[in-house]
């Protein structure tokens, strides 16, 4: 029973968190970490599209446990994404249920402080005004008891359980001690559940990375951009796995957002300029294009065209992430044709710039078509154009 574990963990949370550090073999990290997850999980329908998670710490205990449900359309992990949590307050008083964001992606990228507080504000004020139109689809006995502002859940100066409370989209508020029956807090779960998914499937939300990164601005990004050898990657076999292994789902990532594309581009051109500049050839810095920013040709195949010191043309198309690690990139048909054309001059380079937002690290792979060939790197067609009639002669 859920409320029965709710209260259980109330009037026994200060007691074990005395103990400091998580304590597998202790009754509460079991009621947490494994049996109400599984309860939330026994309320969902088709929940091998979820993922359930309880968390009482990472080492130290926290200061109030919470319980996620994670669409797996949306995110794997807590720390990234949105997704449906029950929060407990500080004082062990009140019980929230709300639809909110990671704050671990936001800290990643503002670090603490205002920055943080200001991005995370902005965001969740878009995607309310992005998903309010689902709120009447999605919501009944809840709708008049949705709350549209920020959740105090904390009176003693916790930083990371008030980042919580920033982090509501909509939120339900309850006080433990007059919690609702069993069937109602099911309801409202279900409400809740049906409202989360109603905003993973919308058309209008953007994509989370561009909420998270809406308040980067590109001036403030000028760290030297790392420039190291390309490695190719080595791939293990995946494993199989069972569809209904808890906690074993995969899913779909969303497109990244074309701030990031935009970053990548930005930085590259830059670099390239710079790299020119400095050895004497203002003349062919002076000629680095971005196509982007091109009306003549704005679509070559490549994304900047730059020169060797010796003025021999560079055609740089340029893959962007914001994470540290890439390990395939996606090539449109006329990128790839480009590559294929310049196989035997060394002309057409990939840039792979990773951490585009933090420290930018720039990778060059010199010739891929050449490289595939060679069976260095692996090309997989992903999907196929069916056009629905016969080209004209």
């Amino acid at each position: 029973m859920f409320r029965t574990s709710i209260t259980e963990v109330v009037a026994s949370w200060e007691q074990y968190r005395a103990g400091k550090t998580t304590n597998k073999d202790h009754p509460m990290h079991k009621l947490v970490v494994d049996e109400i997850p599984d309860v939330l999980e026994s309320w969902t329908p088709n929940s091998s599209s979820y993922k359930f998670v309880g968390s009482d710490g990472q080492g130290n205990i926290l200061r109030t446990p919470w319980f996620a449900t994670l669409n797996l359309e949306v995110t794997d992990s807590a720390t990234k994404g949105y997704y449906l949590v029950y929060l407990i307050s500080s004082d062990l008083k009140t019980l929230v249920l709300e639809i909110g964001f990671g704050a671990n992606q936001f800290e990643k990228q503002y670090g603490r402080g205002k920055k943080f507080s200001e991005a995370l504000s902005i965001a969740v004020v878009n995607m309310r005004l992005n998903s309010e139109h689902l709120i009447s689809k999605s919501l009944n006995a809840t709708k008049d008891r949705t709350n549209l502002s920020t959740v105090v859940l904390d009176d003693s100066g916790d930083y990371n359980l008030g980042d919580y409370g920033k982090c509501a989209i909509y939120s339900l508020i309850y006080e433990i001690d007059d919690l609702p029956i069993e069937a109602d807090l099911k309801r409202d779960y279900l409400e809740y559940l049906n409202l989360y998914d109603k905003m993973s499937e919308s058309l209008l939300l953007a994509d989370v990375d561009s909420y998270v990164y809406e308040s980067v601005d590109e001036k403030e990004i000028e760290s030297e951009v790392n420039v190291i050898a390309f490695q190719p990657r080595v791939f293990k076999k995946k494993k199989s796995t069972s569809s209904s292994s808890k906690g074993q789902n995969t899913y779909r990532y969303s497109k990244k957002s074309d701030k990031v594309g935009k970053l990548g581009e930005k930085i590259v051109f830059e670099h390239e300029k710079k790299r020119l500049s400095s050895i004497g050839r203002m003349d062919l810095a002076d000629k680095v294009i971005w196509h982007r920013d091109f009306p003549a040709d704005r679509t070559p195949g490549w994304d900047i065209t730059s020169f060797d010191e010796d003025g021999q043309e560079s055609l740089i198309e340029v893959k962007a992430s914001e994470g540290s690690k890439i390990s395939d990139v996606e090539l449109t048909i006329n990128e790839w044709v480009q590559a294929e054309k310049y196989v035997g001059t060394d002309k057409y380079r990939i840039y792979l710039v990773s951490d585009v937002f933090l420290n930018p690290t720039i990778e060059v792979i010199g010739n891929p078509a050449k490289l595939v060939d060679e069976g260095i790197l692996t090309l997989n067609v992903a999907r196929y154009q069916l056009l629905l009639g016969m080209r004209e002669e």
